[in-house]
């Protein structure tokens, strides 16, 4: 017993110091393209229901949990702060174009983004989770260690509003499933029925969690279908399969209507009709017609548009090499111990492929509209460097000679080396980490999409602070309000579409910041370079100082 309390103090140890260095670097990443919509989702459904005021646009299918949660911290935060005088609907009234509205989104920032990791630090406790029960929970700590060296992961986590969220909860329900799944096997018939006993707790909870993912994204619903094809799965072979499987039904049944209870509370935008609106949601989901382009192998692809390889090739090119062949090597791995295994790390094995290849499947097949590289699908990688964890500690264990082992820790380290180089030299901009075939990143400019959310914005706008004469007129070639966030208050700002027209008409800005996305560094070519937000290399945005006849 105490090895094993000794095992969850080290994954904890690992978690706690992860938790250090993000939450010490949290401030150094910039703000999103979505995120300015993100944190208005929260109003918008606020005004469904004090108003009845319709949500625009397409954003009535989003999920709104984990930005009303951002937005209660925010809350709490300001409580504490300015007393109980404090009015939390003092921006209620803001119009479009005022100021106080980017200085609302700057201060929800300072919160939203700490929040967004402290709830990231799910997935690595989940991963940690997965590699104790696969591999031996002393072992737990170095799971959580290989999800930090996923570059992309890593960099999504301190700014992603709703993918990180999802991809970790996601991977919490994977985990938790597979514990429930095991107390499903385990319990003796005479309590297999609803009534005041953990089973039916538990089931009630899991349906609760899983309307929880479902609240961040829609897809979080085939997590129910997922237990039930899991649990099925580990009782093949069983010689009352229908005692081990079928006799759960009533189980089922409450762990799905605590699941949809829940889901429409997520939504207000499903309390008028919940059961049109769920498979309104899925449609629109499912066909989402983005209007921008994808730059993928040279190319500016459509969303619907991208051949059926753009998500593998993403993945291929974004994971870490070692970890990919790892992976691979999980998988025979698994195929190869199967029958060994217990019911519990059954269940995990079922899940965790199933969180991996299922959604990006069905999006591969359906031909699914895709963008924003692998962004969409950051819930696939707890799964895979879990395996690769797996595998890595199975073959471990299995060397004999204590040489040989530390032969392999050291090999290991080594081959390590080049990710964690990667991420210091790419930092606050991880998520743009290419892999050594891939070239890295600086072989992928003008291939590949990069800093497609516009987080270099703000060092280049930095920059203009230092080095812009006062009440210089700046044009943003990217979001066009929250890099103001960052600004000084003396420069004025021209959109670059309604009052420049991406460069055609008027007299061009005394500075120019653009995102290395669209070809939005292209515009205002006769207007020299002074400044270039650089990583590896290779830029990610750009400063432009324009002469003006006046």
């Amino acid at each position: 017993m105490f090895g094993l309390k000794g095992a969850y103090l080290k994954l904890i140890a690992v978690l706690g110091a992860i938790a250090i260095l993000g939450f010490s670097t949290v401030g150094h990443y910039g703000v999103s393209w979505d995120e300015g919509t993100e944190i208005s989702t929260v109003k918008y459904n606020y005004e469904l229901i004090a108003k009845g005021r319709e949500i625009p646009k397409d954003l009535r299918y989003y999920g709104v949990l984990f930005n009303f949660s951002a937005e209660v911290a925010y809350q709490v935060r300001e409580v504490f702060r300015q007393g109980v005088n404090y009015n939390p609907l003092k921006n209620e009234n803001l119009e479009e174009g005022d100021r106080a509205i980017i200085d609302a989104i700057a201060e929800r920032i300072k919160v939203k983004h700490p929040f967004t990791f402290f709830v990231a630090l799910f997935a690595y406790g989940a991963v940690g989770a997965i590699v104790g029960i696969l591999a031996g929970w002393e072992y737990a700590w170095t799971g959580a260690i290989a999800l930090v060296l996923f570059p992309r992961f890593w960099g999504h986590s301190f700014f992603n509003p709703k993918d990180i969220p999802f991809a970790a909860l996601f991977t919490l329900a994977t985990v938790l499933g597979a514990y429930l799944i095991q107390a499903y096997l385990q319990a003796p018939p005479e309590r297999l029925k609803l009534g005041k006993n953990r089973l039916t707790l538990y089931s009630f909870l899991y349906g609760i969690l899983v309307a929880a993912v479902t609240g961040i994204r829609i897809g979080g619903f085939f997590l129910l279908f997922f237990v039930a094809l899991a649990h099925l799965l580990v009782g093949l072979g069983s010689r009352n399969l229908y005692a081990k499987v079928f006799r759960f039904y009533p189980f089922y049944l409450l762990m799905g209507l605590s699941w949809a209870a829940f889901t429409i509370l997520f939504y207000p935008s499903s309390w008028s009709n919940p059961i049109a609106w769920f498979f309104a949601t899925l449609h629109y989901l499912s066909k989402h017609t983005w209007p921008g382009k994808n730059l993928f192998a040279g190319q500016l692809v459509t969303a619907t548009g991208i051949p059926r390889y753009y998500l593998p090739q993403w993945l291929h090119l974004t994971i870490p090499v070692i970890f990919q062949i790892a992976f691979i090597g999980g998988l025979i791995s698994l195929i190869w111990k199967y029958r060994k295994l217990d019911y519990l790390q059954k269940a995990c094995t079922i899940l965790t492929l199933l969180q991996i290849f299922t959604l990006p499947a069905i999006a591969i097949i359906g031909k699914s509209p895709l963008y924003n590289a692998e962004r969409q699908f950051l819930f696939v990688l707890p799964g895979v460097a879990a395996i690769a964890v797996t595998a890595a500690l199975w073959f471990y264990q299995s060397l004999a000679r204590k040489a040989v082992r530390w032969f392999f820790l050291a090999l290991t380290l080594v081959l390590l080396s080049p990710i964690a180089v990667d991420m210091v030299t790419l930092h606050p901009y991880e998520y743009v980490y290419f892999n050594r075939l891939a070239g890295g990143l600086s072989k992928t400019y003008g291939q590949y999409d990069r800093d497609y959310w516009g987080l270099a914005l703000r060092e280049g706008m930095e920059w203009i602070n230092r080095n812009a004469e006062p009440n210089s007129q700046v044009a943003i070639g990217g979001e066009q309000i929250l890099p103001q966030i960052y600004a000084v208050p003396h420069l004025k700002f021209l959109d670059i579409d309604k009052d420049l027209d991406y460069g055609k008409k008027g007299e061009p800005p005394n500075y120019y910041l653009a995102m290395h996305y669209m070809n939005l560094q292209n515009v205002y070519p006769n207007c020299p370079v002074v400044y270039e937000v650089m990583r590896q290399g290779s830029p990610l945005a750009t400063v432009k100082k324009c002469k003006r006849d006046r």
